[in-house]
């Protein structure tokens, strides 16, 4: 579906932008610390589900074998699963239901999402490309990555955790 978002138009006229809608998904995960700006991302999966979840999980473990791994994480029902519980080495901390704004990763979402912002895709694969760009130009800057999410609240959170 189109990601419509603001745009400019001259004074008394209306802004005509593209639209399109067609069901086809592919889902992003990501991992973003924002005391650090290091990311680690999964793209194009075809399922937003536990056994998706499950392989991200264990994947972004795998990148710090030796570290005790927090993730904030929404309540989506995927994440409720008893199996992503018992990796080891993983916390697993939930937000309050509908509170968005509490998770740091939903504003690098955001700027993904702007990436891709009042533009027709003739399918998906193109699509993929234009967002593999937005999140690897995020990701070979991190100290971009820590402004974007470090609200000191946030930081004072984290660093209490550590």
């Amino acid at each position: 579906m189109s990601n419509l978002r603001r745009s400019w138009s001259p004074t008394g006229e209306r802004a005509v932008l593209p639209h399109q809608q067609a069901f086809e998904n592919r889902y992003l995960f990501s991992a973003v610390s924002p005391l650090t700006g290091e990311d680690f991302h999964l793209m194009g999966i075809d399922e937003m589900d536990s056994a998706a979840e499950y392989v991200f999980l264990t994947e972004l473990k795998k990148k710090h074998p030796d570290t005790q791994v927090v993730v904030v994480v929404d309540n989506a029902p995927c994440h409720r699963v008893k199996l992503l519980k018992n990796i080891p080495g993983l916390t697993l901390i939930f937000l309050p239901s509908y509170s968005p704004e509490l998770n740091p990763t939903e504003r690098f979402f955001e700027e993904i999402r702007r990436a891709t912002a009042n533009r027709i895709f003739e399918n998906i694969e193109k699509q993929e490309v234009i967002i593999t760009r937005a999140v690897n130009r995020w990701s070979r800057n991190p100290a971009a990555m820590r402004r974007l999410l470090g609200f000191d609240w946030i930081l004072e959170q984290c660093r209490k955790v550590n």
